[in-house]
């Protein structure tokens, strides 16, 4: 099969899985609400306003609102139509990010470690499901490569286009997610790492002033709408940029006389239980190598090693490696940086890495094939055929752990809100503490972010919270349980899973109080 038909073929194979995984998410990432929140701002105001008073980069959330009105030709309006088109371009930049993906491995390597490197990365269970949930990592993962794939070209060729190219897909990417900006700096870096004469230097260094002057025009287009260089709070902490301003402009309104007792915590999310990597750069290292470990799978882990090994001597790109390998280093860094600063680290803060090192798992499993065999006394066609079967192996597990229902736990928020939009009057408020239910319902209700904000409106008459936020043994569950003890009657209970099991979820009937004074937790 040749390449072209190959990466077709991966691509379709990599469209049903996110197609099945969209069926069975049925609800967004708790995170995606807010993209989603965004998105029909961008729908009743002007952009710029939109942007403005938005708290996410806005290239995602404004790709949904154009997509919504797609889909809601084929479903109709409502928040499925909103969930879909989400996870729509969440999906299409996905599928989009393969075919710059085969490009960088190819000029890495060669066809066959590109072919191979697809077909791995769209077996990976944890970036398949970021492929197709409400968020935008996947559309910043697809600038990323595509930004780096110009950026080998850059280095490799002294292209003037795939210079602005890439400069102008970095930029693109820091409308998603700023860490995409990191990819510009990187060819520079990469750039100046090779020259070897001053003929070199004049001769590239035109085409990085055209990449740097590229990326420029949307991270200076985005500041002069916005008033400053981003709007994510870990950036502004990670950099020490702003955030005295931040937290003025950023200060919660008041609490009702009674509920500013400094014993409360409204905090917005319950604590994690595990430990805070504040101040801990080691174990933030530990924690971000744990990470990228899960994400691209144990059992590659010792091909990748091989594959750096055994691959020093393979012909491709010097300048495309030294790339990566300075973008790997960097990106580590700024993840670190981050961890250490503000305490936490996901696996969505991995994924950058793991597509990054798939082209180092490819060309170790052709090493090891290559290798295997002789070792062992097969013949070539015995190893070629092992190889295969490793391979069917792998895409069947790959295959059936994607096949998996996407978020079963959330099936009790689901009908919390259904039950919702049956039973609440069109005037009436809700506080969701984690969002799902009011999204279920149509309506747009109070987070636990605007707890403070809901506890003021007159028009609150449901509270609707996890059975587990309210069991937890802190000071945040203690409000909560005396404040609906205080103003709040039981109406409805839900199990968290659809088969009984896993935390519930609560309802409650909320009548504000004149007055919250004489309360305690």
């Amino acid at each position: 099969m040749s390449s072209r038909r190959w990466l077709v073929a991966v691509v379709c194979l990599s469209a049903a899985l996110h197609l099945m995984g969209m069926a069975r998410t049925p609800l967004p990432a708790q995170d995606g609400l807010k993209f989603l929140r965004v998105a029909r701002q961008f729908q009743v105001q002007p952009w710029g306003d939109a942007v403005r008073s938005s708290d996410q980069h806005p290239l995602y959330p404004a790709l949904i609102a154009l997509a919504e009105p797609i889909v809601s030709t084929l479903i109709g309006k409502g928040p499925d139509a909103w969930r879909i088109a989400a996870q729509g371009v969440s999906m299409l930049a996905a599928l989009a990010m393969l075919w710059p993906l085969h490009s960088l491995v190819r000029r890495l390597f060669d066809e066959r470690t590109a072919n191979l490197a697809v077909f791995l990365y769209v077996l990976l269970p944890f970036p398949a499901a970021i492929g197709h949930d409400t968020l935008s990592d996947s559309l910043a993962l697809s600038l990323t490569v595509a930004a780096l794939c110009l950026g080998e070209v850059t280095l490799r060729a002294r292209s003037w286009s795939a210079a602005i190219g890439c400069g102008i897909a970095s930029g693109l990417g820091y409308l998603a997610r700023p860490e995409v900006a990191l990819v510009a700096p990187v060819v520079v870096i990469a750039a100046m790492w090779g020259w070897r004469s001053w003929r070199e230097e004049m001769a590239v260094s035109g085409r990085l002033v055209a990449l740097t002057a590229s990326i420029m025009v949307f991270v200076g287009g985005y500041a002069m709408v916005k008033g400053e260089l981003s709007e994510k709070l870990s950036l502004r902490w990670s950099t020490r940029i702003g955030t005295q301003a931040y937290a003025a402009k950023k200060a919660p309104p008041q609490l009702p006389p009674g509920l500013d007792n400094p014993q409360f915590d409204f905090s917005p999310k319950e604590e994690s239980d595990a430990p805070s990597l504040a101040g801990k750069p080691l174990e933030a290292t530990g924690r971000l190598f744990r990470e990228w470990a899960d994400g691209i799978s144990l059992v590659l882990i010792p091909v990748l090693l091989w594959g750096l090994v055994r691959t020093r001597s393979l012909e491709g790109s010097a300048e495309g490696r030294r790339m990566v390998l300075v973008y790997l280093v960097g990106f580590s860094l700024i993840a670190i940086r981050h961890a250490s600063t503000l305490g936490y680290l996901s696996g969505r803060h991995a994924l950058t890495l793991i597509v990054a090192t798939i082209p180092w798992a490819a060309a170790g499993t052709w090493a090891w094939i290559g290798g295997f065999p002789a070792r062992r006394g097969l013949t070539e066609r015995q190893g070629r055929r092992l190889g295969y079967a490793a391979l069917m192996v792998l895409a069947v597990v790959g295959m059936t752990v994607q096949a998996k229902a996407g978020h079963p736990s959330r099936w009790g928020h689901r009908a919390a809100g259904l039950w919702l939009a049956d039973r609440a009057a069109p005037g009436e408020a809700v506080l969701d503490t984690r969002g799902w239910a009011s999204f279920v319902r149509g309506v747009p209700g109070y987070d636990y972010w605007h707890v403070r904000q809901a506890l003021s409106d007159r028009n609150l008459k449901y509270v609707v919270v996890g059975s587990d936020e309210l069991k937890a043994d802190s000071r945040r569950a203690a409000t909560l349980r005396a404040m609906l003890a205080h103003a709040g009657t039981p109406v409805a209970s839900f199990s968290g899973r659809r088969d009984g099991r896993g935390s519930g979820v609560e309802v409650y009937r909320f009548e504000p109080p004149e007055s919250w004074e004489g309360i305690k937790p």
